[in-house]
């Protein structure tokens, strides 16, 4: 049987043809472009600043993100917006359109209508109670996946440096405690008695 050689004709152009299509390969670009009415307002994305709109922002993995918008005047706008992965963009279409020699964008629109911020004192109030309680229930929530404290933990922090102290002892190295002296009071003197008493009966 014969073996293939590298000046083999057909070798070659299969080797051309490759490598041709190799360098000619196409791209794809992952766009999400975001709009606002009003321009100008500020973009946050997985609490990253990206831009002010309008505004385009290539992304790298399709899915849900974090999206504030903010802008003076307006109310701030804090939700969630995917990014859906288009079919030729899959895993197997896309093998092929990478092979293809042309560019391809994956193009996601996300448009806010801001609403004018509201200065009535119960909306601005609501607001403020809102956030005091988000922020009540972030630290509740942090309280909670804490490590609890137990005596055993309280113990090990007054124990010695090499293992031999125990709860209440003092702590190699420390001064030792100064004795307290009890308070001296003044002795008060006898007033004496009543001279209108009779000592004998006691009575006036």
């Amino acid at each position: 049987m014969s073996r293939l050689r590298l000046n083999n004709p057909a070798l070659w152009t299969i080797s051309v043809l490759a490598g041709a299509m190799a360098a000619s390969s196409g791209c794809v670009r992952r766009v999400v472009q975001i709009t606002s009415a009003p321009d100008g307002a500020l973009v946050w994305m997985n609490d990253r600043e990206v831009g002010s709109t309008p505004c385009e922002i290539e992304i790298l993995h399709y899915g849900k993100y974090d999206v504030r918008v903010e802008k003076a005047g307006f109310e701030p706008v804090v939700t969630g917006r995917s990014a859906n992965v288009p079919i030729w963009d899959l895993p197997g279409p896309d093998l092929i359109a990478e092979l293809v020699p042309a560019d391809f964008e994956s193009r996601t629109v996300w448009h806010f209508d801001l609403v004018v911020e509201n200065d009535d004192p119960d909306r601005v109030l609501l607001r403020a109670e809102t956030a005091r309680d988000q922020l009540v229930a972030a630290n509740a929530k942090q309280r909670a996946d804490a490590k609890p404290v137990t005596s055993a933990d309280l113990a090990d922090e007054v124990k010695a440096e090499d293992g031999t102290g125990s709860p209440g002892a003092p702590v190699e190295g420390a001064p030792a405690p100064v004795p307290v002296a009890e308070p001296a009071f003044p002795e008060v003197p006898d007033p004496g008695q009543d001279p209108s008493i009779d000592p004998v009966s006691g009575t006036a």
